[in-house]
């Protein structure tokens, strides 16, 4: 039972021998009610009788089939149990409420208890003052001191790039196509970094595999919408703003959007 009653006292046992009980009727009540608590009705049926209990049942079924019932302070609709329970009270004695349901709470310990005082509080020290983001001359500097560590001392990593983007210049060449691209501004970046060099006079040459770049030409023409997206290894020279990109794989949006459908298509 999920709401009626709510948090009362052990109730004083009915007698089975009152009325006599079908228990079998009782369980599908319940069940078509979706009220767990079975032997709470059967109590209803004992104290009762058979023929009210069916009556309350219809009853509650119909309340249910016109949108229900809210509780009392109008939060939330009533369970389908929470709705025989109420019904089955109004129409019990005070004498029979006690036998099944239990005393009502005391109204001395449903009065709200009052709140300890709060202890007082310790102010909280102010935050310590936030650091200014490097300038881009001081990012420049710590890049450059970093040439001074010893080869031995750094970390080894592999350096992946994304390009994205529709190439206009095109050079096709004996065993790969040479693709050269500027650069866009970036986005906002992460608040605390410094900000981003002038990238506008920035040069990405991009040199990938014949048989790759067949395709996504192809697409390219297909559909000036399109985009080339390239991944690949970058070598930077960062005097002449130019970064070279030895391309690993190479597609477009539409030539990704249709394989992801093909595998959905595949999978379903």
């Amino acid at each position: 039972m999920s709401e009626e009653p709510d948090a009362l006292p052990p109730a004083e046992p009915v007698d089975p021998k009152a009325h006599p009980v079908d228990m079998p009727r009782i369980r599908v009540m319940a069940t078509e009610l979706k009220e767990p608590n079975i032997w709470l009705i059967r109590s209803v049926a004992a104290m009762m009788g058979m023929e009210a209990v069916e009556a309350l049942f219809q009853r509650t079924v119909e309340i249910e089939a016109a949108s229900g019932m809210m509780t009392k302070q109008g939060e939330r609709r009533r369970t389908s149990g929470g709705i025989f329970f109420l019904l089955a009270r109004d129409q019990m004695s005070a004498r029979q409420r006690r036998k099944v349901f239990g005393l009502p709470p005391s109204p001395l310990n449903t009065k709200k208890q009052p709140k300890p005082p709060a202890p007082p509080s310790t102010p909280k020290p102010p935050p310590p003052p936030k650091s200014p983001p490097l300038t881009l001359e001081q990012a420049g500097a710590l890049l450059r001191a970093t040439l001074n560590i010893d080869p031995q001392k750094r970390g080894i990593a592999v350096m992946k790039t994304t390009i994205i983007g529709r190439p206009k210049q095109i050079k096709k060449l004996d065993a790969c196509t040479l693709v050269v691209l500027g650069q866009k501004a970036p986005p906002a970046m992460p608040k605390g970094l410094p900000p981003v060099p002038d990238t506008s006079k920035a040069t990405i040459a991009v040199f990938i595999a014949n048989k790759q770049w067949d395709k996504v030409e192809a697409a390219l023409k297909a559909d000036p919408q399109d985009e080339a997206i390239i991944e690949g290894y970058p070598v930077n020279d960062a005097k002449n703003q130019l970064t070279g990109i030895w391309a690993q794989s190479c597609t477009s949006k539409n030539l990704q959007r249709a394989k992801r459908e093909a595998q959905a298509k595949d999978e379903s």
